[in-house]
């Protein structure tokens, strides 16, 4: 081998040695689903008319909020190494209870309380019955799923016993004739209306902070990914600046015209003026690699450069071939365009990665034979976008795809050509690493704001197309709140470091101090607040609720939980995995409902994904660990 790459700095522990933003992302326990939620998105939207729009969001994130929020909190309780059944009857519990309280009483009533005392006395109800199983846990030494296989029995049959008795009836009603409704519907059931905000200028902003945010993330990870010169170069500087200006320039005039030949000549612009600047970004800042580059592609590459090739020439066959628009049914499940969707979101999807991933251990050996590699897969990318413009009717395709695939091309192209020429990090950099993780967070915050801006508001020209009321209710904001909070807790807290700790190892967390008693009651707490935020939730919303809401549920959560990257032996999981687990799951039940597939098999499909999902946390931990 030819090539002469400046060697790593030796590390007296190799436990201390620097680790880049990529490896750092895949050691993560819910990378593995959310990689999964982008490939489950990706193949709804592209076999379902309806999945990908403002309406479609709407339904599916309002089915994971209720779900999402006790995935999170049985995630943590998993953690911690049980497990609580409990969790679905718990909740319609609360919810029953509230009602029962506030319902003015009578010969077939309830006591009639105010729900300025019903809310609460129904919190401090859930807060015992959590410190009950917490306690009888640990007290007894049974396992947990016997505790709280108890208390599921005696929930169920005390919401119909008690409904019975109060009401005659398997439901009880009248929430909202109760005093203080108003004050507690405005927390529990307030909802955003999309067409009562219209913001004319939304589109503009939306590109704005989607462009900025993009650029702040991508130089934020170039940051933590690349060695800076000890003395920056300030030749390169106008070269990025340079850059930068044209592709404004290029965005401006691309966004202010219809006509094809300035489509394409603007939007060549833009991606002459990225390239620019990201070269003259790693030219002012970033120490280039010395030395000749062999072009070798490395050892055991060839394999799976062989098996990219084969899945993109089946991607390419199946879009030629199957007729998008047939209804021919093949087996007992799929149709023909459904044959279709899939073979072509698969074949691209498998290709490419294994192309990109052929790359990675290509790179080992010579960068010049990664840059190959990653260049046939930009090639691969722009093609495939072509070639789905050429074949497709369908705006989402000719136009918001068409769009994704070259946006992709280009972002994997500039990373190349910065590897190709610029050294990558083997050590801390202080000052670089300060500004990289403040670049990315901006990055990643403005690109959230982007896709808030597109699916909260509307505009009089949208309004007029499609017609309609799309309602946002508060119980998605609680989920997002419960799930940042829950994330923040449980990797910044000695909480949730306790957590993690009596969930490996018991024994060996007693023994150096850690409260495991303490720890334990407090998950099975938070479990049945949890619970008892999301019986507020269904009770303000229905002002009503049935004796059997809630039972079984709790099978749900744990799926959501492990979809999400926890494991059942504990010690070991992410609260954000869980509500990405969530979100799998509601989109798999929506996403077969807008294809038109028959829903009968959604229960075996939902089986289909835990057993993938399994497989692929496996294989993830086991990556991790290798890595550390």
């Amino acid at each position: 081998m030819t090539t002469t790459e400046a060697q790593k700095p030796a590390s007296a522990d190799e436990r201390l040695a620097y680790r880049g933003p990529l490896r750092r992302l895949f050691t993560r326990p819910d990378i593995g689903a959310l990689v999964g939620a982008g490939a489950l998105w990706m193949f709804f939207w592209w076999v379902s008319d309806v999945f990908g729009t403002v309406p479609g969001a709407q339904t599916y994130l309002d089915v994971s909020a209720s779900l999402g929020i006790m995935a999170v909190a049985v995630a943590l309780l998993m953690i911690g190494g049980e497990f609580d059944l409990s969790s679905g009857a718990m909740t319609g519990a609360t919810a029953m209870l509230v009602v029962l309280l506030a319902r003015p009483a009578g010969d077939i009533g309830g006591l009639g309380m105010s729900l300025f005392l019903a809310v609460p006395l129904s919190f401090l109800f859930a807060f015992g019955i959590g410190w009950l199983n917490g306690t009888m846990v640990e007290k007894t030494g049974l396992p947990s799923f016997i505790v709280t296989l108890g208390t599921f029995f005696v929930l169920i049959g005390a919401k119909l016993g008690f409904a019975k008795l109060f009401t005659g009836k398997v439901i009880v009603e009248g929430l909202d004739r109760a005093s203080g409704y108003e004050f507690w519907s405005d927390i529990f059931s307030a909802d955003w209306t999309r067409s009562d905000h219209i913001f004319e200028t939304r589109d503009a902003w939306f590109g704005t902070f989607l462009i900025v945010g993009v650029v702040a993330l991508l130089i934020g990870v170039f940051e933590l990914s690349f060695t800076r010169r000890e003395r920056f170069n300030s030749g390169g500087l106008p070269l990025f600046l340079g850059g930068i200006a044209l592709a404004v320039f290029g965005l401006v005039r691309l966004l202010g015209t219809d006509r094809v030949v300035d489509n394409w000549i603007y939007g060549a612009l833009v991606g002459a003026g990225v390239i620019i600047g990201a070269l003259g970004l790693g030219a002012w800042r970033y120490q280039p690699v010395e030395g000749t580059q062999s072009r070798s592609f490395g050892a055991g590459s060839s394999r799976a450069i062989a098996y990219g090739f084969a899945a993109l020439a089946v991607a390419v066959v199946a879009s030629l071939i199957l007729d998008k628009q047939s209804e021919k049914v093949y087996g007992f499940l799929l149709t023909e365009q459904g044959l279709r969707a899939i073979l072509m979101t698969s074949g691209i999807t498998f290709g490419i990665g294994a192309l990109l991933a052929s790359s990675f251990r290509a790179a080992k050996e010579s960068r010049s034979g990664a840059f190959l590699l990653r260049l046939i897969s930009v090639a691969g990318l722009v093609g495939f976008a072509f070639l789905i413009q050429s074949l497709s009717d369908s705006r989402k395709f000719r136009v918001e795809m068409f769009g994704v695939l070259l946006l992709s091309a280009l972002v994997l192209l500039i990373v190349s050509l910065l590897q190709l020429r610029y050294e990558a990090r083997h050590r801390p950099m202080p000052a670089a690493d300060r500004t990289g993780r403040i670049l990315t967070g901006v990055g990643i915050g403005l690109i959230v704001l982007a896709g808030l801006t597109r699916t909260l508001f509307t505009t009089t020209s949208e309004l007029a197309a499609t017609p309609g009321q799309i309602v946002f209710r508060s119980s998605i904001l609680w989920f997002i709140a419960f799930a940042v909070v829950a994330s923040w807790m449980l990797t910044n807290t000695r909480f949730g470091s306790w957590t993690f700790a009596v969930g490996g190892n018991n024994l060996a967390a007693r023994s150096v101090g850690v409260p495991a008693a303490r720890t334990k009651r407090r998950l099975f707490i938070m479990v049945s607040l949890s619970a008892w935020l999301v019986g507020m939730l269904i009770a303000f919303r229905l002002n009503s609720v049935q004796a059997n809401v809630g039972d079984g549920l709790e099978f749900r959560y744990i799926i959501a939980a492990v979809v999400g990257g926890n494991l059942l032996t504990g010690g070991y999981g992410s609260a954000a995995g869980a509500a990405v687990g969530a979100m799998i799951m509601a989109m798999s039940t929506q996403g077969t409902t807008f294809a038109q597939w028959n829903t009968d098999w959604a229960t075996l499909f939902l089986g289909v994904i835990l057993l993938l999902a399994v497989l692929a946390n496996r294989y993830v931990r086991s990556r991790a660990e290798a890595m550390r």
